[in-house]
């Protein structure tokens, strides 16, 4: 009978090794207990990191990125996003190593070389292979992979093994077959099949003795630690020592893990040990074999079948499996505890009693025995069962006077510890309990039930239902006593109730507080007792009474810490730290180590784990915290979560440029560089039609991937760095030329800050804003300032004449305006003069009618007088006075008054007549002037002292002596010839 380990030869199953696997079955039930907590475990397929199923080796870098040695390629990781990285010929790899300055040296199906980042971080594969001679370059697989100082030792198959150095290889025969290669406390050994172990010195193999002890064996792994010689383990569990140049097996080696077929054995720090299984998973154990806890799929392992394993530098055991890879958070400070593996019940509340642990859940109590070697007691190794009796709903547990009082749907129960039984005291259904003294054991406790108040009398035997204290019917889930034997009840749709308990009556009195006693609000309230008296969560922060005004005001010490966050639930422990929940997360109230104040901080790992609507936290001690969960129990180590741990730095996974065409400018492997140098050694410089970039990163951080935060700022864009937040991609558009520097920064629960390594990148400007370009728009900037310049004086001169000549139009027009003016005055002054002449002229009229009236009435006047002196026959004083009328009328004085006054007004017009016209006489002027002022003949008559017939005739004398005809009118000749 034949039996083949895939990667390590094959060997015969002997009769020793049958016998050590009967030796196994017989130690199977050491270690068939598993430990009852479970750490977190990361399970990831090949559909997510899009590469083979099986994975034969694994490593880390300086940087934290993990590598995995797959059927197609080398995969890397970084917390963030896969990387598949395949070998020239597309063939499966088998191992791996990687060097302090970065190779990543690989092994695979007829291949071995390196990979190493070029300046662009892309992974560059080169085959050593050409180096090999000839003869030796065909082979199978290379298995095992060894840097010891400046060589690199390649297993090939079973045929020999490779020492590359400064550029050559040496060769190693195998005495019969190579079965493993592995360095050691400083120093290389490899086993062979016939010949046992052999340690190399120099450039030889030497044996080390007792060769038989090793006949049948393969090596799985050789372990050291400081101060200890290195252990050799074996395939069966077997452990020996190597002391000096000497094989022996290891005293007190328990070899609880035998029984298993074994792959692989890697030491988890100084004292544990994990064995990758065939069929059973991941084993660890301690230094001297003893089972400690064992992870398979029952533990939410996706494969019990476990090729290679390898435990980080966080304390995470990575696990490479025939169907995937997992990360089991083994260090981690938080473990699920699951009470029942084939239902995931829901665990209300835990309680330790006498090395019991308690679980109240959704489908009864249970219990398990703890086993106390380890502080942390989620490492226990029991096997949970039910309590008789309890099956249904379970809301708490409660440690009273030395028993286990239990709140139940189907009742109020008692358990004394160490015993399955247990005893019902009532069969009301209970909430919670609050015992009346605080002194134990108490005699009276209060319990909360679905209709009221319930009294349970403690007679120090045992617990009596004393019946329900009368009072409001009401549900009361959440009571606490105040130092004042007030007991204080919240309901989350009512408001907060007063009661006055009076056991001696059997009932109790109720008041109900909502908005008007200084509540914000009916809803979502909640009591607990922290820091010895009651407070209050609310929607709105934390409350507490105040008795002397009888009002709710806000807690002036939680509001410094938790301001006006929602608060669902607190818990007080020992130490004085105060647990409470606000909407689906939980955090701790604690006071800083160096500076005594008070801190808080949240537990991000749990965010949506935590029961909703029936928080419970139960603090055993610094090491032991019991969460109640949807899905089982949460265990947390306080201690180790507190301390936390250093994280490693992010990691730009990707930069890529986004334009015609993308180009991938860094893809995440970065070459070494100067301890001072946080930039990319090779800066891109790229043109300007890229101007939009996408860039990834991670945090090598695998415990609890999602609780990290990252922060990103662009240099030459961004004015600060960016808020917290999970997503961990960040693009960029319509960049503009410059030099950038893009820098990423983590944040993790611990609050501790790390700013990773940034990546420096060029824009440069557009062909047409260059140096020759700025050149030459500088020499045409010139030449047209010239030209704009001359354009401008020949503008100006354009401008200049035209003003002038506008100026001189405007010259023109505005004398042309003053003409106009002038001859508009004069024209207005000769129609005020025609005007004047015209009233003159009508005066005259007047004046002459005046005349022609006197002469009328003188004449009137004659004629009357005339008659009288007939009359009086020669009377001497009529005689007198008709002398006296002739004289006026034969006076001239007045006819040259008004012919002066007529020249004066009408321009000379007399004088005129008489120089153009001399034959004209005195009376012929009077008649033009007459006719000249259009009076007709009979006024021209009267003022002449003529008849009628008399103007007739001197108009034609005058006519006559102006040479005028029939055709012409007189009076029109006149005007015409006054004008001219």
């Amino acid at each position: 009978m034949s039996f083949h380990r895939p990667g390590k030869g094959g060997y015969r199953l002997s009769r020793g090794v049958l016998l050590a696997f009967v030796v196994g079955l017989t130690s199977f039930h050491a270690w068939g207990q598993n430990t009852i907590g479970i750490p977190r475990i990361a399970n990831f397929s090949k559909e997510t990191y899009r590469g083979g199923t099986q994975v034969w080796d694994m490593g880390q870098d300086s940087s934290g990125r993990m590598y995995f040695a797959n059927a197609e390629g080398l995969l890397s990781y970084d917390g963030g996003f896969w990387k598949l990285h395949p070998l020239p010929n597309r063939t499966n790899l088998r191992s791996l190593a990687i060097s302090r300055e970065g190779r990543i040296y690989v092994g695979g199906q007829g291949e071995l070389g390196f990979f190493r980042a070029d300046g662009a971080g892309k992974l560059r594969y080169s085959s050593l292979l050409p180096l090999l001679p000839t003869s030796q370059r065909s082979f199978a697989d290379i298995w095992d992979i060894e840097l010891m100082g400046e060589s690199v030792y390649f297993r090939v198959s079973e045929r020999v093994i490779l020492e590359y150095r400064d550029g050559g290889f040496a060769i190693y025969p195998a005495a019969s077959a190579w079965l493993h290669l592995q360095q050691a406390g400083g120093r290389l050994f490899a086993q062979d099949r016939d010949r046992g172990l052999f340690v190399l010195k120099g450039q030889r193999w030497f044996p080390l003795g007792q060769a038989g002890l090793l006949s049948d064996r393969v090596v799985a792994g050789i372990l050291s630690s400081k101060g200890e010689t290195p252990l050799l383990l074996t395939t069966d569990a077997r452990a020996f020592r190597i002391r000096n140049d000497s094989l022996m097996p290891a005293p007190g080696w328990q070899g609880q893990a035998a029984g298993e077929r074994i792959f692989r054995a890697f030491a988890m720090g100084s004292d544990a040990i994990a064995f990758a299984t065939v069929s059973k998973g991941c084993v660890v154990t301690d230094r001297n074999g003893s089972f400690i806890q064992r992870i398979s799929r029952a533990e939410g392992l996706q494969d019990n079948n476990v090729i290679s394993i390898f435990p980080d530098r966080q304390g995470n055991l990575w696990t490479g499996l025939n169907n995937g890879i997992s990360c089991i958070s083994y260090d981690a400070a938080i473990k699920y505890i699951t009470p029942n593996p084939e239902n995931e019940l829901s665990v209300y509340s835990a309680r330790i009693i006498d090395r019991h642990l308690y679980l109240g859940t959704s489908d009864g109590v249970f219990h398990a025995m703890l086993q106390n070697e380890r502080p942390e007691l989620s490492f226990s190794r029991s096997v949970f069962r039910m309590v008789g009796q309890t099956e249904g709903q379970t809301w708490r547990l409660d440690e009273l006077n030395g028993s286990l009082l239990v709140a139940h749907t189907r009742g109020i129960f008692s358990l004394t510890p160490g015993q399955e039984t247990i005893r019902r005291i009532s069969k009301d259904a209970g909430w919670n309990f609050v015992p009346t003294s605080p002194v134990s054991p108490s005699p009276d406790i209060l319990a909360g039930t679905y209709a009221g108040l319930k009294h349970i009398v403690y007679d120090g035997r045992g617990f009596t239902d004393k019946g329900n204290l009368k009072g409001t019917y009401e549900s009361l889930r959440f009571l606490t006593l105040d130092n004042d034997g007030i007991l204080w009840a919240s309901h989350p749709y009512r408001g907060i109730y007063r009661i006055r308990p009076d056991l001696t009556n059997g009932s109790y009195t109720a008041e109900l507080m909502t908005e008007s006693r200084g509540l914000p609000s009916a809803l979502g309230n909640h009591v607990y007792k922290v820091r010895n008296r009651p407070v209050f969560g609310t929607q709105k922060g934390v409350y507490a009474f105040e008795s002397g005004t009888g009002r709710f005001q806000r807690s002036a010490f939680f509001d410094s810490l938790l301001g006006t966050r929602e608060v669902r639930y607190m818990q007080e422990d020992e130490k004085g730290r105060i647990w409470f929940c606000s909407g689906k997360r939980i955090g701790i109230i604690y006071p800083d180590m160096a500076t005594g104040r008070m801190q808080v901080r949240m537990v991000p790992e749990l965010d949506g784990r935590v029961l909703s609507g029936f928080e419970n936290v139960y603090p055993y001690d610094d090491r032991n915290v019991f969460i109640a969960s949807e899905k089982g129990m949460v265990h947390l180590d306080l201690l180790k979560y507190l301390q936390g741990g250093r994280r490693p730095k992010p990691i730009l996974s990707r930069a890529v440029a986004l334009g015609p065409h993308d180009s991938i400018l860094y893809d995440g492997h970065a070459p070494p560089r100067d301890a001072d140098d946080n930039t990319n050694a090779d800066q891109p410089s790229l043109p300007s039609d890229f101007d939009a970039f996408h860039f990834e990163y991670a945090s090598p951080s695998f415990e609890a991937p999602e609780t990290v935060e990252y922060s990103y700022l662009l240099e030459g864009y961004d004015r600060d760095w960016s808020e917290w937040s999970a997503r961990n991609q960040k693009d960029y558009t319509n960049l503009s030329a410059g030099n950038y520097l893009f820098r990423i920064r983590t944040r993790h629960v611990s609050g501790q800050t790390l700013e990773g390594d940034g990546f420096a990148f060029t824009i440069q400007p557009a062909w047409y804003a260059g140096f020759w370009a700025r050149l030459l728009y500088l020499i045409g900037g010139i030449l047209a300032g010239f030209g704009l310049h001359r354009y401008q004086r020949m503008r100006l001169d354009r401008q200049r004449r035209l003003f002038e000549e506008e100026q001189r139009r405007m010259l023109v027009h505005h004398q042309l305006e003053i003409e106009k003016n002038e001859k508009e005055i004069i024209r207005l002054q000769n129609e005020k003069l025609e005007q004047e002449i015209l009233l003159k002229n009508r005066e005259l009229a007047d004046t002459s009618m005046h005349l022609v009236e006197r002469n009328e009435a003188l004449v009137k006047v004659k004629d009357s007088l005339q008659r009288l002196y007939r009359h009086k026959q020669g009377d001497h004083d009529i005689k007198r006075t008709l002398q006296l009328i002739g004289e006026i009328e034969r006076n001239d004085e007045s006819w040259n008054r008004f012919a002066s006054h007529y020249d004066e007004i009408n321009g000379n017009f007399m004088r005129n007549l008489r120089q153009a016209f001399p034959k004209l006489t005195v009376t012929d002027l009077k008649l033009c002037t007459y006719l000249e002022l259009n009076l007709s003949s009979k006024e021209i008559a009267q003022l002449a002292n003529i008849s009628v017939r008399g103007v007739e005739i001197a108009r034609y004398r005058l006519r006559r002596k102006l040479g005028l005809g029939t055709e012409v009118s007189l009076p029109e000749f006149l005007e015409k010839f006054k004008k001219a």
